[in-house]
């Protein structure tokens, strides 16, 4: 092989030396040629009898067949080169030659500038020529990085299509460092028939969806009884009817339960494409029912197997279910999507979940050495008053409470420094640190007014615990606190504080609340309903008057949230720099920079919803490094799931979210495309 390869290189050395001595030999033919008129035209020129013009013509005629001589030569010899480097390119051996021209996937060598400088019989085949002489491979495939394959020392594989086939085309750059010649080969893997398999066994991957009449006792209670058949044969209509058109198969398996299947392709096709109508057409059901009935539906799509999908399809209900139901919520291994979420939270009328809770927080915080109590960040009325009230119900069990807060940024700050001027509360309210410092194995942490890990006041606490309580009632998010050993979560429900307030009532057998604690409580309730406005329910107006009945003064409550003229002076100002987007969506920002900045945003936002024809409203305020959102609105839009683009949440009729950014006409982009995503594709 070694003497068989020498003699290639011998022939290749052999073949470039002839070439050019033939080369050189018919540009000097040339050279004397026209040497030789030159002579002549010096000395006959000017003699007579002899004829100039016709000497001329001889050396106008010589210089035409030298040229196409020339042009001639070149093109053999190019030709003859081309041919040479296909035939003993590289200095291969006759054996390596053939396999790589006859090598079952096409082969090209290409140039730093891409000319295709050698290739094998199958790319030839594959660009259906009999020669790419003279060509650039980018010129043959427009869609190829060239590029990547010519600067990486690494392979570089890339999917590509040509002529309806799939490729996966796998190269490298080559550089010979004696002559610095920079070459990349590439290989062409035919893929076509095994992209057709695998799109067959993505088509026929199985979808779950889990559907639950998510208020069906709410409903039936307040239909007719001679309805109550007709309803739910109308409800399993829909469903069956929904199931249908995307080929699925449906099970009930339970009064109000559902299990359907579908294939990945017909799901895509049909179910994805509609958005889960069927939530519009359940809601739309009319027999008498004075509650519309709502539909909530867990799906699982993605997983490696059934068992995968069953656990994401429950996952996504619990979900859909935490957000206050009505709505799709659609897991894959890498994220949530979100359909529907159209109507309020249904409240419960029961309070029996309230009790039972109660009662395992008793047991819990009685095994306890000490409980800590930490809200989210920049903590509000109704975080803090929601701490405060379970602060109280802690001691009288006789164990040690205290409450985790970020005094710098609090938007409490009345209320914080009320109970800071209360002996039994100033050496309890402490910083992250503090509470770090002194959690052990035996401490309970609750954590209120969020559910979401990011959001706490100090997430590090997490970690230093072993036993969570989470008590909230915004809508669940994606990231939410799923190593809580007892979860309260009632999105139906106005606040915290009226979720405490109903604690409160069954963790002792006689319950005991101070009169400062009780306007705590109702200060939160009153903040998060606007002054008993938004999401208030029967149950929130029994929380208020169980604590009016402790005597809680609403007056003397009602000054917790007086502002001075400099407040109110500001509030106007964001107030009358509002702009009017998409005709019903007031948005609009504090122009300034001050204390209680968030505060005045809430205030703006409730304020700009008092506007004719102002369906939500959205004020932007600058809180540190920080652009903080106040999102309201009359129900029609939904804030929430807007907010939540932005990294937010909360409920349909009041969100927030803060982005990482310092520039308000950064943040209002960010938001008008939020909204413009939601709204166009509801």
């Amino acid at each position: 092989m070694a003497a068989m390869k020498n003699n290639k290189t011998s022939n290749a050395r052999k073949f470039a030396v002839n070439d050019v001595k033939s080369g050189f030999v018919s540009s000097t033919a040339c050279c004397v040629i026209i040497m030789l008129f030159g002579v002549a035209l010096v000395f006959f020129g000017g003699r007579p009898g002899v004829d100039v013009q016709l000497l001329g013509f001889a050396g106008i005629a010589a210089g035409a067949v030298i040229l196409i001589y020339g042009i001639f030569t070149m093109h053999l010899r190019n030709k003859r080169v081309f041919r040479y480097m296909q035939e003993y390119s590289f200095c291969m051996d006759t054996v390596t030659r053939t396999a790589l021209e006859n090598f079952v996937h096409p082969m090209a060598v290409i140039n730093d500038e891409g000319e295709i400088i050698w290739s094998n019989n199958h790319f030839l085949k594959m660009i259906d020529r009999e020669s790419h002489y003279g060509e650039y491979i980018q010129d043959i495939f427009p869609n190829l990085p060239v590029g990547k394959y010519i600067e990486s020392a690494s392979e570089v594989k890339e999917d590509f299509e040509y002529k309806d086939r799939s490729y996966i085309v796998r190269g490298r750059a080559i550089v010979n460092t004696s002559d610095s010649i920079k070459l990349a080969g590439l290989y062409f893997v035919d893929v076509t028939e095994m992209a057709g398999l695998r799109q067959t066994v993505e088509d026929n991957r199985t979808v779950e969806c889990i559907a639950v009449v998510d208020n069906y006792d709410e409903v039936i209670k307040e239909t007719p009884n001679s309805n109550h058949g007709a309803l739910m044969g109308e409800i399993e209509r829909c469903v069956n009817a929904w199931a249908a058109r995307g080929k699925g198969t449906i099970r009930k398996y339970e009064r109000e339960k559902f299990l359907i299947f579908f294939k990945n392709k017909e799901y895509t096709e049909v179910i994805e494409k509609e958005k889960y109508k069927v939530l519009n057409e359940v809601r739309s059901i009319n027999l008498e029912n004075k509650i519309p009935v709502t539909l909530s539906i867990g799906t699982g799509i993605g997983g490696e197997t059934l068992e995968d999908n069953d656990k994401m399809a429950s996952l996504a209900l619990e979900m859909a279910l935490g957000r206050g139901g009505d709505q799709v919520v659609v897991k894959s291994p890498s994220s949530y999507k979100f359909y529907g979420a159209k109507s309020r939270e249904v409240e419960k009328s029961t309070k029996v979940k309230a009790r039972v809770v109660a009662h395992a927080m008793r047991q819990l915080i009685d095994q306890s050495s000490k409980v800590i109590i930490m809200g989210h960040r920049d903590s509000d009325m109704d975080c803090f008053g929601a701490a405060i009230g379970l602060y109280q119900a802690i001691r009288s069990r006789g164990v040690d409470a205290y409450i985790a807060v970020r005094r710098s940024s609090s938007n409490a700050k009345m209320l914080l420094n009320i109970f800071s001027e209360i002996p039994e509360y100033s050496n309890n309210i402490i910083t992250g640190d503090k509470a770090v410092s002194i959690a052990d194995k035996q401490t309970l942490l609750i954590v209120v007014d969020t559910h979401r890990r990011s959001m706490v006041e100090f997430e590090e606490l997490l970690g230093s615990v072993k036993s969570i309580v989470l008590i909230d009632h915004h809508r669940r998010s994606e990231d939410f606190i799923d190593s809580a050993v007892l979860t309260y979560h009632e999105p139906y429900a106005s606040s915290a504080c009226e979720m405490v307030t109903e604690i409160l009532q069954y963790i002792q057998d006689n319950p005991k609340i101070g009169l400062k604690e009780a306007e705590a409580l109702y200060a939160g309730i009153y903040l998060d309903t606007k002054g008993f406005t938004f999401k208030t329910g029967v149950r929130t107006f029994e929380a208020a008057a169980y604590l009016r009945r402790l005597g809680v003064d609403p007056v003397s409550v009602r000054r917790l949230f007086k502002s001075d003229i400099k407040e109110s002076i500001r509030l106007s100002k964001t107030v009358s720099g509002v702009t009017v987007y998409r005709d019903n969506i007031a948005i609009a920002a504090c122009g300034e920079n001050g204390k209680d900045q968030q505060v005045i945003a809430a205030k703006a936002a409730d304020e700009l919803l008092n506007i004719a024809g102002i369906e939500a409203s959205f004020v932007l305020a600058r809180v540190g490094h920080r652009i903080s959102i106040s999102a309201r609105s009359l129900e029609s839009i939904n804030v929430q799931i807007i907010m939540e683009r932005l990294g937010g949440g909360g409920h349909i009729t009041i969100a927030g979210a803060q982005l990482a950014t310092t520039d308000i006409q950064d943040a209002e982009e960010q938001l008008k495309a939020a909204i413009d995503e939601i709204l166009d594709n509801s």
